[in-house]
């Protein structure tokens, strides 16, 4: 049987997407998927020269992946991209991730801001964190990596904080938080959601990028990830049996699930989602209420609030990431020029 050929320079092809009906070779995958990546950055007025986007990369298929794409859009649109990782102290697992995190920004050219939880949580992990403070796991990781993600984009005075949730995840927590009827979770799940009350913007490229063609990117351009799953992932959780759901969906109707994101996006409006409304009186972080929940947790744990601590920590990160000094980390740090790797 003779090899698919791609419908648009006859070369052998990598892929055949079903909801586009055509084939395509390496090349012209890539420029099918940074066409989807520009096509959110620029309705979200962030696909302009100058224009700062902190990239958190686990070291998975996707963030790595949405590094790749945001790196080789930098290089056409002037974009000031900074990778961002987050060392939570999870043993074996978070040294791959990192060492892959690593291979992957030193071959982009990138500066990496590593942030190392241990050195704020008194030599604790994540899982020791959560431990102590009778929480689950996945509840405390998420805490503390918005925490970090916010501080490090407010050190550089980012515009966005760009994530690599991809088309599958938007639809698995669009769908819970339907089941669930909450309102306010359904409306943060947009391609952008502005900043609000001390937040900064977030920003999801992959938006319409269906998680086996992230896989398939990583693969094909030989791009440094960890195929491995954090052992504190629940197994057979809701999300994952919706996104079985709607691939077998559309297996039967190819390019529904990229229409349910459009038609969601389309009816929904970020406006008016409830952001923070004070600053943490103890760090100065984007907070519901009077003290925000990384000081609140801390405090109770640790005897004290380490929010200043960890905002010490990213800024230093981001200093040296960048190689100048960022002030007290809570302004605009100046930056190298990017874009000539």
């Amino acid at each position: 049987m003779a090899r698919p050929r791609c419908a648009i320079c006859g070369a052998p092809a990598v892929v055949y997407l079903r909801y586009a009906r055509m084939a395509l070779c390496r090349e012209h995958f890539r420029e099918h998927l940074l066409r989807r990546v520009e096509g959110v950055l620029t309705r979200a007025g962030l696909l302009r020269r100058g224009a700062r986007i902190v990239a958190a990369v686990s070291g998975g298929k996707d963030s790595s992946t949405l590094l790749d794409l945001l790196a080789e859009l930098s290089r056409s649109y002037g974009l000031q991209v900074y990778p961002l990782h987050i060392d939570l102290g999870i043993g074996e697992y978070s040294a791959h991730l990192r060492r892959a995190v690593e291979r992957l920004v030193s071959r982009l050219g990138l500066p990496l801001i590593l942030v190392e939880v241990r050195r704020v949580l008194r030599g604790d992990g994540v899982p020791e964190f959560a431990r102590r403070a009778g929480r689950p796991t996945c509840s405390v990781c998420g805490m503390v990596k918005r925490y970090v993600m916010n501080a490090a984009a407010e050190a550089l005075g980012a515009d966005a904080i760009a994530t690599g949730h991809n088309a599958d995840d938007a639809i698995a927590y669009i769908v819970k938080a339907f089941i669930g009827q909450d309102e306010e979770q359904m409306a943060k799940w947009l391609p952008y959601t502005p900043p609000s009350g001390g937040a900064v913007a977030r920003v999801r490229p992959l938006y319409e990028v269906y998680e086996r063609y992230a896989l398939l990117y990583a693969i094909v351009n030989r791009i440094p990830f960890t195929h491995e799953e954090c052992p504190y992932r629940a197994r057979n959780s809701m999300e994952d049996t919706i996104k079985e759901m709607f691939n077998r969906l559309e297996e039967q109707h190819p390019g529904l699930k990229i229409g349910f994101l459009r038609r969601f996006s389309k009816k929904r409006s970020a406006e008016g989602v409830p952001g923070p409304v004070n600053r943490c009186r103890i760090c100065g972080a984007p907070s519901q209420g009077e003290v925000c929940s990384f000081c609140r947790l801390t405090e109770r744990v640790y005897g004290e609030p380490l929010g200043p601590e960890m905002r010490r920590a990213v800024a230093e990160a981001v200093e040296k990431a960048l190689g100048v000094s960022s002030g007290s980390g809570r302004g605009r740090a100046s930056a190298p020029p990017q874009g000539s790797s």
